[in-house]
């Protein structure tokens, strides 16, 4: 596995005319825009559905068995799909934003290109701990299985 890129510090603003994209650029990147942004808005939903239930999970625990397991797994996966849907939001504003605005394209880009990166990141971290989980499951059941 690659290590991570450093942190890298925050774009400056930067305003320049050495770039602008065309209008039929800017209707290939308005139409992605609007695709990001539906998707945030969806990711967001999934991960307020997963909050309301690991609190439901959580409400449950406490009267019955107090088995909370399943419920910092909602809470996970309802963190995951809010960071992920902020972050596509942020790339998506900032992809509006390059169609938008004049002399400001190549910042914009760069913004958005940073907010991609970062759900990225997380995402390949996420997928190297669950192989990573699912390898370790899959040991302790095979040694399980030896040991019978």
């Amino acid at each position: 596995m690659s290590t991570p890129a450093p942190d890298l510090p925050p774009i400056k603003e930067y305003r320049s005319q050495q770039y602008e994209f065309s209008d039929e650029h800017n209707r290939e990147i308005s139409a992605l825009a609007d695709a990001m942004r539906a998707a945030s808005n969806l990711m967001m939903l999934v991960g307020l559905a997963f909050v309301a239930l690991a609190a439901l999970t959580v409400a449950q625990g406490t009267q019955a068995s107090g088995n909370y397991g399943p419920a910092l797994g909602l809470g996970a996966a309802a963190l995951l799909s809010l960071c992920v849907g902020f972050w596509t939001g942020g790339a998506a504003t900032s992809f509006r934003k390059v169609v938008e605005t004049r002399n400001e394209d190549i910042w914009h880009l760069m913004k958005a290109l940073g907010s991609l990166r970062a759900m990225y990141s997380l995402l390949r971290t996420l997928i190297f701990a669950a192989l990573t989980l699912a390898a370790v499951g899959l040991g302790l059941v095979g040694f399980a299985l030896l040991n019978k």
